[in-house]
């Protein structure tokens, strides 16, 4: 999204920790954020500020909450403004502007790497291979005659940001199909400038997300595969967004985190057997065209992390250089995130 969370470079850790100290708060316990109170009834009742941003992926999580499952747990959720990159977000979780945030797996692994007291608390959706459309892309331009990842050595490939999940699943995708990485030229373009910048001939492909797989497909334009799935070795489900909070949250409230979860599990089977239902929640909120949302597959929304997911995005990360060291998975997920 712009849909997808974008991970911040080693200079925007470091602001993170800047502003962290500055605000002299890292539990994301503290002004609106989060706050607990107990009823009469002695039961505990929270709010949790949950930093929005109105894509597909997150969707699921907004009718969860007008369906009142959050409520039945005891949750109060309130919207925040989310940051416009994955290391804003963390810092806006650390010095208690929003209590949860929501975006790629290599975002947190990254801050968790550089030893930034932030958790996984659960996935939000996975990748996908359904009604004869994927979740992610590589496409490349009509008469590109580019027919595999290896035959991008040599070419310049637009991905939404650097030092992600776009440029390692996109690296990995060329090392699988026998290429050479490092021959790939990577260019950092928002996905909603990438259409545009592939018809120009700017660049000789994307990487890229629906709907705008299926609007380009339907030009013309081809897909050479889903590079997410090649370079986790054909894996058609694995996990990319999650939900994260502060360390020192999660550890004060672990009710609250679990009833939040539960929330979120619930809503997740709801959302996925009601793809019609979906479709339509879609493009209210995120504005987008009804027939653009109607084209496409809704996400496949699920809470559960996986037993691997974790470290297999932590070996990319290192192989590609953007960690030195992978952190230890139940440092990055609580230990309470559903398998």
């Amino acid at each position: 999204m712009s849909s997808r969370f974008r991970l911040g470079t080693a200079a925007s850790l470091l602001a993170i920790v800047l502003t962290v100290a500055a605000c002299g708060s890292d539990d994301g316990s503290s002004g609106s954020a989060a706050s607990t109170s107990s009823s009469s009834s002695g039961k505990k009742d929270a709010t949790i500020t949950l930093a929005f941003t109105p894509s597909s992926p997150g969707v699921c999580f907004k009718v969860s909450d007008e369906r009142g499952l959050f409520k039945k747990q005891g949750i109060t959720i309130k919207y925040g403004t989310a940051a416009p990159t994955g290391a804003a977000q963390i810092a806006q979780i650390l010095n208690g502007q929003i209590t949860a945030g929501q975006g790629a797996y290599t975002g947190v692994i990254a801050a968790v790497g550089n030893n930034l007291p932030v958790v996984i608390t659960n996935a939000q959706d996975e990748d996908y291979d359904k009604d004869g459309q994927t979740a992610f892309a590589t496409v490349v331009g009509k008469d590109s005659g580019i027919t595999s990842f290896k035959q991008l050595e040599g070419k310049s490939v637009a991905v939404n940001s650097l030092q992600g999940n776009w440029e390692v699943s996109l690296k990995e995708a060329v090392a699988q199909d026998g290429g050479d990485p490092s021959k790939v030229k990577l260019v950092a373009v928002p996905f909603a400038d990438q259409v545009t910048a592939l018809k120009s001939g700017r660049v000789d492909a994307i990487s890229t997300l629906q709907p705008f797989i299926a609007q380009l497909t339907a030009q013309g334009f081809k897909s050479i595969g889903d590079p997410q799935a090649i370079g986790f070795g054909g894996k058609k489900d694995s996990v990319v967004n999650v939900t994260f909070m502060a360390k020192k949250y999660v550890e004060a409230n672990p009710d609250v985190v679990k009833g939040f979860v539960a929330a979120l599990t619930e809503g997740n089977e709801w959302c996925n057997a009601h793809p019609d239902e979906m479709k339509k929640a879609i493009a209210r909120i995120t504005k987008a065209p009804q027939e653009v949302v109607d084209a496409t597959p809704i996400p496949v929304y699920n809470s559960n992390l996986g037993p691997t997911t974790t470290d297999d995005w932590s070996k990319l990360m290192v192989k590609y250089g953007i960690l030195k060291k992978a952190p230890a998975t139940d440092q990055v997920q609580w230990s309470g995130a559903p398998q």
